[in-house]
């Protein structure tokens, strides 16, 4: 069934689609919302190193956060969220605005997603707002913010190219088109690549029915080939003017056993059984409902491209890490963007239950978790509050590697990744202290570390393991050789039990998820 079907939608009806779509699209803002509420810094790997690069970037005459890092900015494919939180980090308190760019990152695909589906389909849709059921996924939870935000504007970008053409000539769509990649591109490059591929499916679509009516279409192609072309070419430009046209690609290794559980991360949270149940949810749910299902014109090609390039793509590549997961999730979200259950009244009934039953599940399971995470930022606090703003603090892991396996769910991924290995950014959000392991990689984010600290910085990194500070110091990161002259104290989390001893530290602040450490330099 195609995008033009007049069945009624997922809610039965058109008329009562319109009339719950704006309580349902509330009720759907508000679960996604309230685990934020509930801890003023959320359990998602990468946001404290953000909200850390931002509070530098707001206060550039800090006297302190100025001695160890300084704002560059330059035209990057990631200064979406820095941007947004520059200004408002100059009214709001640092975590009251942190959680709003967080929560921004958290919707913004959901609300790509419904302009694109009104844009196809026409009229409210309760459909589109199921994708709130995966809005808190693994790149949610990894804190990939600005990828997230782009691509909230590629669907949005792309439901404008559609609503464009339906009422202006090709040159306007193409110049509004152009404007949203030149944004889009300032977010996340994935971004660009979805909007580009959802616009080429669209136009694709629209010339194989213009054949099927017997007219030629070659001069056609051509003049939406060149509408693509500029399109792009602001996100061409902005890249080839961005430091990130000089880094090598150095793909990384194409993990074939571990994209089998890419395919489950648009479903995950930290609790494996709740990840099974959402992702079993959603398609049984497709497979029983497939024969009533619209589907938009480009959803085929943009399908079948997304998951081609989800077989072959490397595991990082330019910087970019967790590619697949990346893609996996653009797979999904397309789904609910591209497609429309048209369902009897009764089924729709059944339909809309289920999925704010499991929305709901999802929500109460991430709130309750994420209250818990308090008990870890409590202990961190507790541990760093004697640190001096413009101390040198390196930070420790106890358990070696990234080991998944954790007493606490809200400290990782299921076999994926730990989640708790930027928590240090405190220690400057909170302390003022200089913490290493800044995302201040000059390709990625417009910050730099001062001269006199680059050499004891990393970015991007994770914290050392505890076992490499009690070993050789030519087996540790080179930014952790000399440790013992180039810091003033480490700070360990996780800590193994017993505590062991360790030449040349000498305990602070001593709790069970969190250790600080005074450096006794050799003499």
């Amino acid at each position: 069934m195609d995008a033009q079907s007049n069945d009624s939608d997922l809610t039965g009806t058109r008329g009562a689609s319109a009339r719950w779509w704006p309580c349902c699209a509330v009720a759907v803002v508000a679960a996604l919302l309230l685990p934020l509420v509930l801890v003023d810094v959320p359990p998602v790997l990468d946001y404290p190193n953000h909200l850390a690069r931002i509070f530098v970037l707001a206060h550039p005459d800090d006297p302190v956060l100025s001695q160890m890092y300084a704002p560059h900015w330059r035209i990057v494919p990631n200064l979406g969220i820095d941007v947004i939180g520059t200004g408002l980090l100059k009214f709001a308190d640092v975590h009251t605005g942190g959680r709003m760019l967080l929560a921004l990152s958290l919707l913004a695909p959901v609300i790509g997603v419904t302009l694109y589906h009104r844009a196809v389909f026409g009229g409210a849709n309760l459909w589109p707002l199921a994708s709130g059921l995966i809005a808190c996924n693994a790149v949610f939870l990894l804190g990939f913010m600005n990828f997230l935000l782009a691509l909230g504007l590629a669907f949005a970008g792309a439901a404008g190219w559609i609503a464009l053409r339906r009422r202006v000539a090709l040159h306007w769509a193409t110049l509004a088109g152009a404007a949203m990649a030149a944004v889009i591109f300032l977010c996340h490059i994935f971004g660009v690549a979805l909007l580009a591929l959802l616009i080429a499916s669209e136009e694709a679509a629209r010339l194989y029915r213009l054949r099927r009516t017997g007219r030629p279409v070659m001069r056609e192609a051509v003049r939406i080939a060149g509408a693509l072309i500029l399109v792009l070419a602001p996100a061409l430009l902005f890249y080839l003017a961005s430091p990130l046209s000089d880094t090598p690609a150095l793909p990384g290794r194409w993990r074939g056993w571990d994209k089998l559980l890419a395919v489950m991360s648009p479903f995950m949270t930290t609790n494996f059984d709740l990840t099974m149940l959402t992702a079993l949810g959603f398609v049984s749910f497709l497979l029983l409902t497939w024969r009533s299902i619209a589907v938009a014109p480009a959803f085929p090609l943009s399908m079948v491209t997304l998951a081609i390039v989800f077989v072959v793509a490397p595991s990082t590549i330019k910087g970019g890490t967790f590619v697949d997961i990346r893609i996996m999730l653009m797979i999904v979200f397309v789904a609910f963007a591209g497609l429309s259950p048209r369902l009897p009244r009764r089924s729709a009934i059944l339909a809309v239950s289920f999925f704010a039953v499991l929305i709901v599940v999802r929500t109460g399971y991430l709130a309750r978790s994420w209250a818990g995470h308090r008990a870890d930022l409590a202990e961190i606090r507790a541990a760093i509050a004697g640190v001096e703003p413009g101390t040198k603090v390196l930070m420790a892991r106890g358990h070696g590697g990234n080991d998944t396996d954790v007493a606490v769910p809200t400290r990782a991924l299921p076999g994926v990744y730990r989640l708790d290995g930027h928590l240090g950014a405190l220690l400057t959000l909170e302390r003022k202290a200089f913490w290493p392991l800044m995302f201040a990689d000059p390709a990625q984010q417009p910050v730099e570390v001062r001269p006199a600290f680059k050499a004891i910085a990393q970015s991007p990194g994770e914290p050392i393991d505890l076992s490499l500070l009690q070993g050789d110091d030519r087996e540790a990161p080179s930014y952790t050789r000399n440790w013992r002259s180039n810091f003033a104290q480490v700070l360990l989390i996780d800590p193994p039990s017993p505590l062991p001893t360790i030449e040349g530290l000498s305990p602070i602040h001593v709790g069970a998820y969190a250790v600080r450490y005074q450096v006794v330099p050799r003499p």
